[in-house]
């Protein structure tokens, strides 16, 4: 069975991964989602990389679903493209230039104290953001003066390098958690003098100082939570779902899964949890998400998916992190919630480009 043909064309952009098994011929179960979404919403989808956008060029080489499989086709540039990979500069004006819509390209340079501050300027978020400066001697005596616990880590850092623990373990005293090889931690303890392994970071790159949420628990082990919310067909901001990241141990404070933690359903965790009812903090999160991607959005041109790194108290109270502009969705087969999520998180930014193109149609 074949894709939807139709005059509207939405373009979308695949990692060179992903590509490469669909050039392959190899069977790609992303794919197979954006193409139900594309034959949901009455588009032909176009699968094509990056590299395949030529500037000057207005036909493109694409692949496209026939009665036999995909076949690869020159077609005029789509008016509408969803990207799941970052276009170059010229990339970006030449599409422009041509009247493409484009969405999903990275909002702006990834730099988590830049976030920061961008959302402290509305008052009503100031709820969910732990104090954070830039990292600097002056500032992380501030710091530990004030808080019994603290996050160290890259603005620009990801999946959990170059972040360190600071803790308050006397009245004089505080240890600091440091990471020298992956999955291999080392602590040291200082008084008034700060670390080498502290400075030493500093001058490397530019750091952030966070005071560190108590996080919730699931069986004693802390856990964070991975936020997706998206643009649907509505053009309206929704939520397309909520993982758990539990962290490797009762006494390890960092949840990334690749540095070792477990990545577990919302309902999974919440269900029966002694302290934070499921349906009250699901709605706190989705409200606290729904907020935070509506303020983003006026810094930004034609974002459609962000994931945002959230901690949760064992009170309920909602914490922004970090955020990201392109989840990563993975190709597990999931079950029951977690795959109807999942589906979720490829229909709806294809639902968006038929709003797109409906709004083209508006006099």
């Amino acid at each position: 069975m074949g894709g939807i043909q139709t005059d509207e064309t939405i373009g979308i952009i695949l990692p060179a991964s992903v590509y490469d098994r669909l050039a392959d011929g190899r069977s790609q179960i992303n794919v197979r989602a954006y193409q139900e979404a594309a034959d949901q919403f009455n588009l032909t989808a176009a699968f094509f990389k990056v590299k395949d956008i030529k500037p000057g060029r207005t036909t493109i080489s694409a692949w496209i679903k026939q009665e036999n499989g995909y076949h690869q086709m020159t077609i005029p540039l789509p008016k509408v493209m969803y990207t799941r990979a970052f276009l170059s500069r010229r990339q970006q004006k030449f599409l422009t230039e041509k009247g493409v819509l484009f969405y999903n390209q990275k909002g702006f340079k990834h730099d988590k104290y830049r976030m920061h501050t961008m959302i402290e300027e509305d008052p009503a978020l100031w709820h969910c953001l732990p104090r954070t400066e830039r990292a600097d001697r002056t500032t992380f005596h501030t710091m530990i003066r004030t808080y019994d616990s603290l996050i160290l880590k890259p603005v620009d850092g990801s999946l959990g390098a170059g972040i360190m623990h600071v803790e308050k373990v006397s009245k004089n005293s505080w240890r600091v958690e440091f990471q020298m090889k992956r999955k291999q931690w080392e602590t040291k303890t200082f008084q008034h003098e700060i670390p080498d392994v502290i400075l030493k970071a500093f001058e490397a790159r530019p750091y952030l100082i966070q005071e560190k949420i108590l996080l919730a628990t699931h069986e004693g082990r802390p856990f964070d939570l991975r936020v997706v919310v998206q643009r649907d067909h509505t053009g309206e901001w929704v939520l397309a779902g909520i993982l758990c990241k539990v962290s490797p141990s009762t006494d390890q404070f960092i949840t990334n899964i690749s540095q070792g933690g477990d990545s577990l359903s919302f309902d999974e965790v919440l269900t029966n949890h002694p302290d934070l009812p499921l349906g009250q903090t699901r709605d706190v999160i989705e409200k606290t998400a729904l907020q935070l991607a509506r303020h983003i959005d006026r810094y930004a041109r034609h974002i459609a998916d962000i994931a945002f790194d959230l901690a949760l108290d064992a009170s309920g109270r909602v914490y922004f992190i970090e955020s990201n502009f392109r989840g990563r969705y993975g190709n597990v087969r999931y079950k029951g919630k977690r795959l109807e999520e999942w589906k979720a998180k490829h229909t709806n930014p294809v639902g968006y480009g038929r709003f797109l193109y409906d709004q083209m149609q508006q006099p």
